[in-house]
């Protein structure tokens, strides 16, 4: 198995742009009976970017376990969250927008990753009433309405990545932390643990689609 950094592994894939090895057919076929059934039943508009990210979840997983792809045995803990039940010490994530997916491993504690598209927010102001802290709302007056939608999107990937980390997904609540930019990078304010137990970075993702990747560091930095 590589040896992976402190800093999670991101790895990002285009829908619609098939690379080498890639593709629907090849990709379903890496799906277990399991998931391959799961995805007939969905909508077709959706079908494609799901098989896509399970398809990429075990590509990278089996790359770092020294596995066929289709070897890697996949499950869900408490918290509905991705593992690997036979590498316990190597944490997953998951996520998938409108042409874009990302799957996030760390070996340093668990972790989460969050792929937006980017788009105009509906009603705006009413989404940052619900996913922003005091100190987040004063910084969105402050900006101007070209960016507005992409700013407010970067922040909701910052937040859900945490939430993602933390197991809890967004019944933890967007609004119970905050998370602001410094000269040493994002850092996580108010939060409903220490902020140092958090790590969050951006992944750059493209004119397209804004990335997040989170750490939950109290597996290693904490007794």
């Amino acid at each position: 198995m590589a040896d992976l950094p402190d800093v999670p592994a991101v790895h990002l894939s285009r829908v619609h742009a098939p690379g080498p090895g890639t593709g629907p057919e090849r990709d379903r076929a890496l799906l277990s009976p399991a998931e391959r059934a799961r995805a007939d039943c969905m909508p077709q508009c959706a079908r494609g970017v799901w098989i896509r990210s399970r398809a990429l979840l075990r590509t990278v997983v089996a790359r770092y376990l020294g596995c066929a792809a289709h070897e890697v045995r996949l499950a869900r803990d408490g918290q509905g969250r991705p593992v690997l039940p036979d590498e316990p010490g190597v944490h997953i994530s998951l996520a998938h927008t409108t042409g874009c997916c990302a799957v996030a491993v760390s070996t340093a504690g668990p972790v989460g990753v969050d792929v937006e598209w980017v788009r105009p927010v509906s009603l705006p102001d009413g989404l940052a009433g619900r996913i922003l802290g005091p100190a987040e709302l004063e910084e969105w007056d402050r900006v101007a309405g070209p960016d507005r939608a992409r700013w407010l999107l970067r922040r909701w990937t910052w937040k859900e990545a945490l939430l993602k980390a933390e197991g809890t997904g967004l019944r933890g609540g967007l609004r119970s932390f905050e998370v602001g930019r410094t000269s040493a990078g994002l850092r996580v304010h108010t939060a409903r643990h220490r902020p140092e137990c958090w790590w969050v970075g951006e992944v750059p993702a493209g004119p397209l689609h804004i990335a997040a990747v989170a750490r939950d560091r109290r597996r290693t930095a904490l007794p």
